[in-house]
Formats: structure tokens, sequence, C-alpha cells
């Protein structure tokens, strides 16, 4: 986070201001404070209202903050993985949930209601494959965005994965930023369906 979105988001601790008792609070003109107060809105740290002519700003709950991130469940037995993904995705906008394997994917899943799933298909105890099959069993999580980010690159695991009813499918060693990429896609298109 910036060091002037902190700034403003300390000034704001004090409850509701409209912006031109924000920028008599903080040493930044009015179109600066603008600028990062509705960035942040966009991160959805704060929200804003008109009255009359004026603009008041204050500051989300945390229950708010936390509700509107894009939940993310990473299973892979692999913890350098699930942490190159929390790492990579931005913080304020994603909430990275981990599973060690299959089993534990699947209680997650129906625990934490994920978005989306990056799920690997080499894990112990139960692979991608059969959570890809138990998930498509049950009406709360047939519809879930899945992608696949494994090792195996042949043409025939990528068959079976999408015979499946995986979104997609990715390729060890892979870009955090391409996975980001994916993530953001497949979700553009779930909430179009929806």
């Amino acid at each position: 986070m910036h060091w002037r979105e902190k700034e403003l988001l300390n000034v704001l601790k004090n409850g509701k201001l409209t912006t031109t008792e924000i920028v008599g609070r903080v040493n930044m003109s009015k179109a600066t404070a603008l600028k990062y107060l509705d960035s942040m809105k966009e991160k959805n740290l704060v929200d804003g209202e008109e009255i009359g002519t004026a603009k008041i700003w204050f500051l989300k709950t945390e229950e708010e903050i936390v509700q509107n991130k894009i939940k993310v469940l990473v299973a892979d037995d692999d913890k350098n993985i699930i942490n190159i993904i929390r790492y990579s995705l931005d913080s304020d906008k994603f909430e990275v949930l981990e599973a060690a394997n299959g089993k534990e994917a699947l209680g997650m899943v129906f625990a934490r209601s994920p978005d989306i799933l990056i799920l690997d298909i080499m894990m112990p105890e139960m692979d991608g494959y059969m959570v890809c099959e138990e998930l498509t069993e049950h009406d709360s999580t047939k519809n879930l965005p899945i992608i696949i980010l494994s090792a195996k690159a042949s043409v025939d695991d990528k068959v079976k994965a999408m015979g499946l009813g995986i979104d997609d499918y990715m390729v060890k060693p892979f870009d955090p930023r391409e996975l980001e990429a994916r993530i953001k896609m497949r979700l553009k298109l779930t909430a179009s369906k929806d």
C-alpha cells in the first residue's frame, strides 16, 4: 500500500469526512487526494457518498473488505507453489486458501466456498482428477471454476482434465502473472454466466 493511502486511512479512522476536510488534514492537493481515494475505493478500502455538492468519504468495515476479496483455493502438495501464488496475487483483492492434498481441498471447498480452485493433479491421498469428479457430482460445486496447474504436460492429461469439466490448464513451471490473468478471465466469464 502506498504511504499516501496509509495517510488517508489514518485520517478516515476518525469517521466520515468531506474531501475538503480530508485535504485539510493531510499534506496533499485535492486532486492527489481524490486520485488515491478513488484508487482505495476500487480496492474496497473506502467508500464515498455524494451529499449535495460535497463528497463524503468513510472506511469500509473489516467484514466488508474481507467479503469483497476473491477467495482462491490453491490445492498443491508443494508448499513453494502455494507461496509463489500467495505472494504474487494482490492481497488487497485476493484471499489465498491452501490445501496440501485432494481430500483437504474438497473439505476446504465445502467449508469456505472459494470463488476459484487452482488444482494440482499429482497429490497424495486423492489426486486432482478425483477432486474434479467429486466436485461435479454436487450442485453447489459443479460450476466452481477450476484451473489445473500441473507438471503433467501431455495432451492426454489435458484432454482427460477437460473431460472432467475443468475451465483451464496451465503447465508448471508457470508465470504467476499469467495465472493471475487467467484467474481474472475465468471469474469474469463465471460472473457473466450468473
